[in-house]
């Protein structure tokens, strides 16, 4: 079995934003792809593990950006899987650029979930031949995220049909374009170079989302959170770090 999985990706007009550098929000899209690359190719896919009765669902993402590509640049990106840290699948990203230096660092949590009882399931129970490689790209613990207090600035995002993925479900980078907007925001003029979330619920077509950030001196760091405007409900913190 394939243990990891490389593709290549190229930085196209609609990639872009101000500047002519890769939105945030695309390299999530990239590493989607891969994701979904990989599984399928080894036989565990989101496809292969609904035919069981399962899903895959992301829970915890971090990125470590060094440097963005620019418009029209090539760029790798691999993947393999960790392991598992409390039961939940461990992915890693590795992102380079032409010259092969490393630019992004990312890794990721999953959840696998039982479709009919709506309960997680330990990965490697269920699948204990899945490839694994014990190497981090990024070393991360997935320690909870601080909760905002009191937001300095806030945002109202209304959910689109564009925004939703084939199970109509709001998709992961659509989640994180919320967060690095309000981000943005508070920080004119600089790039994030951090980036941690915790997808916590779902949202639909229809409803509105609620952006807050809270700047917090001491970590030097904005703290995140997405809810639901129509529910009340939380669907994703966060902590971002800019440069």
């Amino acid at each position: 079995m394939k243990t990891s999985h490389t593709l290549s990706f190229y930085v196209s007009l609609h990639d872009t934003g101000p500047g002519g550098i890769i939105k945030i929000p695309s390299i999530f899209n990239c590493f989607q792809t891969l994701a979904a690359a990989h599984t399928n190719t080894i036989g565990f896919g989101g496809v292969d593990v609904l035919a069981k009765g399962y899903t895959w669902v992301i829970s915890r993402y971090r990125l470590s950006i060094l440097r963005l590509p620019s418009l029209f640049e090539k760029f790798t990106a691999t993947t393999w899987r960790f392991g598992e840290i409390n039961h939940y699948a461990i992915r890693e990203f590795l992102v380079k650029d032409h010259k092969d230096n490393i630019i992004i660092k990312g890794t990721s949590s999953w959840i696998l979930l039982n479709t009919a009882k709506r309960e997680p399931v330990t990965p490697s129970r269920l699948f204990p031949d899945y490839p694994l490689i014990q190497e981090r790209a990024l070393e991360e613990n997935f320690a909870s995220i601080p909760k905002i207090s009191r937001p300095d600035k806030e945002k109202e995002f209304s959910v689109r049909l564009n925004d939703l993925d084939m199970n109509r479900h709001v998709n992961n980078s659509i989640y994180a374009s919320w967060i690095l907007e309000t981000g943005e925001d508070m920080n004119e003029g600089k790039k994030p170079v951090d980036i941690s979330l915790n997808f916590r619920g779902e949202t639909h077509y229809g409803q509105t989302v609620i952006s807050q950030a809270e700047r917090n001196e001491k970590e030097n760091i904005i703290i995140h959170k997405l809810m639901c405007k129509d529910t009340g409900k939380e669907l994703t913190r966060g902590t971002t770090s800019w440069e």
